[in-house]
């Protein structure tokens, strides 16, 4: 085929959807065990200089968007990226900035280990302000220009994590739209890991979308673009379609389908030919190019699904041949004790808890607990379910003592009440609680609740804190204060809150 050289994409967009936008109804909350917990809870625009909270250490990189930095929370001292985009640059009508703001309500939404996790964001009249989780690994698009191409090994795993967070967007009705190696960002810095953690970015072409209706506008990076998007009529399965071409990238170095200019690209998409010949493909296995295969799908209803891709037999063989260990029955035994010490039924305790280990928690205090999620995870969708979580307990537990814990748990843990465990509700119950439930973390999240600094949080406090967008009865918010205002003064203090959080830690 002769080498192609791997081109920065850079994305468009034509021919505005038709048709008004969808209103977000508020949920009805009649009852306090359907008030939803989610991590996402506590993502509101923040006020005030950032400059102020955040400490610039470096810049890690500039665009025609703005600049990203490494910066430094000045209270918690944790380290964050900081995205700062120049609306005045970027924004040509208040549909742009409506995008930009987009990405944020999205990532808000998605609970993923392979998808960035953002914190907070500031909106000024000139620029926004996004911060995230720090990676210092550059884009994918970077290492693969510097390796030219990776074993079937590594490309299977950087490929399950895409599909995984892919099959999780997928599953709460996200679709990316611009999936490129440029959108996705290597974890740490560490060039001799050969099996590193990914995260998906820019969200902000992303789009909602319903079943069984077809969306219309051309949207996403010429090299990556599916046939059904040029055509203006497709559906989440283009971004099955971008996820073939990045696999073909990742095993050959070289783009399927090149031109000179994107005219000629968007002809030979259409046209859905490709070849896999040549020396680079010599000695990649049948199995993997039959992947590429499915994936390449010009018929968007015959291409893979991401839980079809991440099934298939190649990324299985790979997994199980792969260098990656497996976790240890006293690794295991750890997760397990953490679950018996956890109880929790007070929505306070569970929202402080999610923010917790959504703000404060540290990357290497999370290791462990995230390769045990992905290992549990035996499907790879993103998701726990109530099998998969028996499953994992079955190497220090007989089957009816994993049943029974896990019956135990999903009813603490699941506090979206969405019937599965997602990556950090299943954080809250496996971490260390002594380690979560520091005095200074408590006093943290105390301070965050108590918006006028009188040193007491109010039932009003509560409830901007937890309704996000439900609209509660006053029933279930009477019964919340109930729960923690042990003085009955409608307020309460720090020593109240922090009872009611060492409460969670069950001594016996």
């Amino acid at each position: 085929m002769g080498c192609i050289p791997l081109i920065r994409d850079e994305k468009f967009s034509k021919k505005p959807s038709e048709g008004e936008e969808a209103e977000v109804e508020k949920e009805k909350v009649e009852k306090t065990e359907d008030l939803k917990i989610t991590g996402g809870l506590f993502l509101k625009e923040g006020h005030g200089d950032p400059y102020l909270i955040y400490e610039v250490i470096k810049t890690l990189g500039e665009g025609s968007y703005g600049q990203v930095y490494k910066v430094m929370h000045k209270t918690t001292k944790n380290i964050r990226a900081m995205k700062v985009i120049n609306k005045l640059r970027v924004c040509e009508s208040e549909e742009d900035e409506k995008n930009l703001v987009n990405e944020i309500n999205v990532l808000k939404a998605l609970d993923h280990p392979n998808i960035l996790k953002i914190y907070e964001y500031y909106n000024t009249p000139r620029k926004l302000f996004i911060i995230t989780e720090l990676c210092l690994g550059g884009e994918l698009f970077d290492r693969i220009s510097k390796v030219k191409f990776f074993n079937e090994k590594v490309a299977a795993h950087i490929l399950r994590q895409i599909l995984s967070a892919i099959s999780f967007c997928h599953s709460n009705n996200i679709i990316h739209r611009d999936l490129k190696p440029e959108n996705i960002l290597i974890e740490t810095d560490n060039e001799k890991e050969e099996y590193f953690t990914i995260k998906l970015i820019d969200f902000g072409t992303s789009e909602v979308f319903r079943k069984n209706k077809l969306l219309d506008k051309k949207i996403g990076s010429p090299l990556y673009i599916a046939p059904e998007v040029i055509n203006n009529q497709y559906n989440e399965k283009c971004d099955l379609w971008s996820t073939g071409v990045i696999l073909y990238i990742l095993l050959c170095g070289s783009p399927p389908f090149y031109g000179a200019n994107n005219n000629d690209i968007f002809k030979k998409i259409s046209a859905g030919r490709f070849n896999m010949k040549g020396l680079e493909w010599g000695e990649i296995s049948a199995e993997a190019k039959d992947l590429v295969k499915n994936l390449l799908v010009k018929d968007f209803k015959d291409r893979y699904s991401a839980i079809q891709a991440l099934n298939h037999n190649w990324l299985k063989k790979m997994k199980e041949s792969s260098e990656i260990k497996s976790m240890s029955k006293e690794s295991i035994s750890k997760i397990m004790q953490n679950f018996q010490s956890f109880k929790t039924g007070q929505k306070l305790q569970q929202a402080t808890l999610a923010y917790i280990v959504h703000n404060l928690t540290k990357r290497e205090d999370l290791e462990e607990m995230r390769k045990a999620f992905i290992e549990f995870d035996s499907n790879g969708d993103g998701k726990l379910t109530r099998e998969e979580l028996i499953n994992g307990l079955l190497k220090v537990k007989t089957p009816t003592e994993a049943k029974n814990e896990v019956d135990r748990i999903m009813t603490m843990i699941d506090n979206d009440n969405n019937g599965y465990i997602e990556y950090e509700e299943f954080l809250r119950a496996s971490l260390n609680k002594d380690k979560l439930l520091t005095d200074e973390n408590l006093l943290s999240v105390f301070e965050l609740f108590d918006k006028d600094k009188s040193g007491k949080v109010s039932s009003s406090e509560i409830k901007n804190i937890l309704s996000g967008n439900a609209d509660v009865s006053d029933d279930v918010w009477n019964q919340i204060m109930k729960d923690i205002d042990c003085n009955g003064d409608g307020e309460m203090s720090f020593k109240e809150f922090k009872d009611m959080m060492k409460s969670i830690i069950n001594k016996k």
